[in-house]
């Protein structure tokens, strides 16, 4: 195992993907028991992230860089997100944590990653900050409301009047709900794509121009983001144009008990966003589900479309953090960037 930053006190070490896994399947087991053995293997056995260990004899901790390429305004550069930061109860002194994420810094530098991004948990993010993350804000929850029993049984408190109640209570929402204006138009069509393909690549790189910072949305990327994610079976939605077949704007989705979550939602402009809001809330309908929801960090005017299409933003949110040498704005960030939805 070579050695990286070594410490008076702990010591950090780099090792191979099979020297690396049983050691950090142990560390998981006690401190991240969502982890799983096939997420490992879909992140680090791929070869998309690298984990450092704190300590030998026993490993009292670890911490993860997950490539990510990003484009910054229009330039697509290297970059990375900080991900698996955990220290075994007894060693949770500020010390250790820092020296992990210091490690994953120096990682990052040494592999060229001049964009670091992280969605910590609250101790965590009083870490990074103290090794020089800056918050860049609040990655914000928000749902729509489909069908009402289940709300209404928390106000009624009885089941039978909710189940009478939900029908009128239902049709309103419909007929308030803002897609009932939009008309699919005669030259765009609904496609469920199986797999994401050479279209996928193109709509990237149109999209990156509306944005100052987007994660990669490359073909490959989504395949092994969502198709190869171990964790939670992915569908996708998309619009696309009749006869030409190139992508508006899709949508990667998955069932949540009766809720539909949105994992990453992608359009070429404004336009092709709320027409594919307006659809998949139709699909949504259709399979009966009670809300849609979606998490994500972006700009003003994408909060104002999420109202505009009947979202309504909910009081939880986390931080995320950035380590990068300049100010940019108008970040674009979905669950896509992030190493899990668990």
């Amino acid at each position: 195992m070579p050695t990286l930053a070594p410490s008076t006190t702990w010591r950090i070490t780099q090792p191979t993907v099979a020297e690396l896994r049983e050691p950090l399947l142990a560390l998981w087991h006690r401190n991240l028991p969502g982890a799983s053995r096939d997420r490992f293997e879909w992140l680090y056995g791929t070869g998309r992230a690298e984990a450092l260990l704190l300590g030998e004899r026993p490993v009292i901790g670890s911490a993860g860089l997950m490539r990510r390429r990003f484009s910054i305004a229009g330039e697509v550069i290297e970059g990375g997100a900080a991900i698996d930061l955990n220290v075994d109860e007894q060693q949770r002194s500020v010390g250790p944590a820092m020296t992990l994420a210091r490690a994953v810094m120096k990682l990052a530098d040494e592999n060229g990653c001049s964009c670091l991004y992280g969605f910590p948990i609250p101790r965590a993010a009083g870490v990074l900050k103290r090794c020089g993350y800056r918050q860049l804000g609040e990655v914000s929850n928000w749902t729509k409301l489909l069908r009402s029993e289940f709300k209404l049984r928390t106000v009624l408190k009885s089941s039978l009047a909710a189940k009478l109640a939900a029908p009128l209570v239902d049709a309103a929402l419909r007929w308030k709900s803002p897609e009932r204006e939009w008309r699919l138009p005669r030259q765009i069509v609904v496609e469920s794509p199986t797999t994401f393909d050479e279209r996928f690549n193109r709509l990237w790189q149109t999209a990156a121009q509306r944005f100052g910072v987007l994660g990669e949305r490359s073909a490959d990327y989504l395949r092994w983001r969502f198709s190869k994610c171990p964790e939670l079976k992915y569908e996708c939605f998309a619009l696309a144009g009749r006869g030409c077949g190139e992508l508006l704007g899709y949508i990667v989705w998955y069932r949540s008990d009766e809720s539909i979550c949105i994992a990453d939602l992608l359009a070429v402009d404004d336009a092709a966003t709320e027409l594919l809001l307006a659809e998949f809330t139709r699909q949504a309908r259709r399979l009966r589900a009670d809300a849609i929801r979606l998490s994500c960090f972006a700009a003003p005017r994408f909060y104002e479309q999420l109202e505009a299409a009947g979202f309504s933003r909910r009081q939880d949110s986390y931080p995320v953090l950035v380590r990068m040498p300049e100010t940019v704005t108008d970040w674009y960030l979905t669950m896509a960037d992030h190493d899990t939805d668990v």
